[in-house]
């Protein structure tokens, strides 16, 4: 007899501790960023759309941060990027429609996805001095460094050039 927890011991203990542990590393990956659509249980297929965190880079030029993010087939007008003293929010939405007519039918198809990030920075930044341009799918941020008060609100909304 093996004694466990003050209780005999039981096989199926060690098979939930395992499901547990699988549960958890396929909660991790869901949560990294994602090349597919990922439905809640019980979410409608209509509801879900394909959202990817895109790669970024985050240099440290001393008096500012400059950051590259990659959105290949966004165009500008799509982009929403916000940004506080310490965080920077990013949206961007791809939007295709495609309309076919073969011999009398005519068929649409529809393509949504996009790209959402939100960036944690190391220091407090200028909002309201920051600059992005977006070029051949490429998004550059330039933040400066040592933000005045805080204020409130939700950030300052930044035009893309």
């Amino acid at each position: 007899m093996v004694w466990r927890r003050d209780r005999y011991w039981d096989p199926f203990d060690l098979m939930r501790e395992i499901q547990e542990e699988i549960d958890a590393i396929f909660r991790d990956v869901m949560r990294g960023p994602r090349l597919w659509g990922y439905r809640e249980p019980g979410e409608s297929i209509a509801v879900s759309e394909t959202w990817r965190e895109p790669f970024v880079d985050i240099f440290d030029r001393g008096d500012r941060f400059v950051i590259t993010v990659e959105l290949p087939g966004v165009r500008k007008e799509d982009i929403k990027l916000r940004v506080t003293e310490d965080t920077v929010y990013l949206e961007a939405q791809v939007k295709r429609e495609k309309e076919l007519e073969e011999e009398g039918a005519i068929r649409i198809e529809r393509y949504y996805s996009g790209y959402r990030r939100v960036i944690r920075l190391p220091e407090e930044v200028i909002p309201e001095k920051t600059k992005a341009r977006y070029n051949n799918g490429v998004l550059e941020i330039e933040l400066p460094k040592k933000a005045p008060k805080k204020t409130e609100g939700e950030g300052f909304e930044v035009k893309i050039e």
